[in-house]
């Protein structure tokens, strides 16, 4: 009997090995070194499937040379900048919406004295346009701003029409995430989180998608990246923001910035879920998040030679099944970590 036993207890332990989600998850990643003439300074998502770096005044594209990446000379992106008289340096989100259809910040102030971003200029309003071509204005009362660069559009609430996601501060509170949309022929708030609850502390977005795999998009926070951040995700329903999950220990920003994309999602572990790749605390190793019912679970992590400094470029190879995350570094080293 004894030995039954030992036996049993050998097959059960050998059965859990294979089936425990967390072992099954785990996927292994090398570092790739892509040499360039000058010191990288930008990583560009221009979409799907380009990624673009520019080092000295040179830009190029990555791409796939088997299992490894290579670069090639390319153009300058074109991208979109808010208005003369608008945010100084502010961009213009774009969505083939019926409804709002481009969005940027409008009425620079400097009523708040945090320069998170790397100046003192914030937005004091919102601007949308719709695809009639008529323009909506939203002014932000004296006690907060939009402290970010450019507003996100997408459609959060499964309507076919886009929301507006924007990062609203207030100057006695910090930041909180503002969602706005067209009522009535208005630009409205819709929907908000609560405020940080202490002023000079901002929250950035790591990432927008399905999370939790329930048809709707979600939200991803790192709140306070600067002194500890928190991952957070934050769900759309019935008409309010809820959050569904936390886990401390990231950054996906520094102060004085305008990087606000160090992070990047996509599906890299073959399970059908977004993973999300967002910098641990120190910025010096890239950990892969997946949401996991109410759960943040880690399924890799990349050890990197310097601070991440750049914004994040995921780059897919359908044909083999790879995956590889771009990455500026603070030295001016470009890697790519390639699974």
């Amino acid at each position: 009997m004894h030995f039954i036993t030992i036996l049993f207890s050998l097959f059960f332990t050998s059965l859990m090995a294979l089936t425990t989600p967390s072992q099954a998850q785990k996927t292994t990643w090398n570092l790739q070194t892509l040499k360039t003439a000058h010191q990288v300074t930008e990583v560009f998502q221009a979409s799907a499937t380009r990624v673009l770096v520019k080092a000295g005044s040179q830009w190029y594209q990555v791409e796939w040379c088997g299992r490894k990446l290579r670069l090639k000379p390319a153009s300058e992106p074109k991208r979109l900048s808010a208005p003369a008289g608008d945010l100084p340096d502010g961009g213009v989100a774009v969505h083939p919406s019926p409804g709002i259809t481009s969005a940027w910040y409008s009425q620079p102030t400097r009523r708040y004295n945090h320069g998170v971003l790397g100046d003192s200029v914030e937005g004091g309003g919102l601007r949308v346009r719709d695809a009639k071509g008529n323009l909506y204005n939203y002014e932000l009362p004296e006690d907060s701003v939009f402290e970010d660069i450019t507003p996100r559009l997408v459609d959060l609430d499964g309507d076919g029409r886009a929301e507006v996601i924007t990062i609203k501060s207030f100057l006695d509170a910090g930041a909180s995430l503002a969602i706005f949309g067209l009522r009535a022929g208005r630009l409205e708030v819709i929907a908000t989180t609560p405020a940080i609850g202490t002023t000079n502390r901002w929250l950035n977005i790591a990432g927008i998608r399905d999370f939790n795999g329930d048809g709707l998009i979600d939200i991803a926070t790192v709140v306070t990246p600067h002194i500890g951040g928190t991952l957070e995700i934050w769900s759309f329903r019935d008409g309010k923001l809820v959050t569904t999950a936390s886990k401390y220990g990231f950054s996906n920003h520094f102060i004085g910035s305008r990087n606000l994309d160090l992070s990047a999602v996509g599906d890299v572990t073959g399970n059908g879920r977004p993973d999300m790749a967002i910098p641990g605390a120190a910025r010096r190793q890239l950990r892969i998040m997946t949401l996991s019912g109410a759960t943040l679970a880690q399924s890799g992590a990349i050890d990197l030679p310097a601070k991440i400094d750049a914004n994040i470029g995921l780059l897919s190879n359908p044909g083999s099944g790879l995956s590889a995350f771009v990455l500026g570094l603070a030295n001016g080293a470009l890697v790519a970590a390639i699974k």
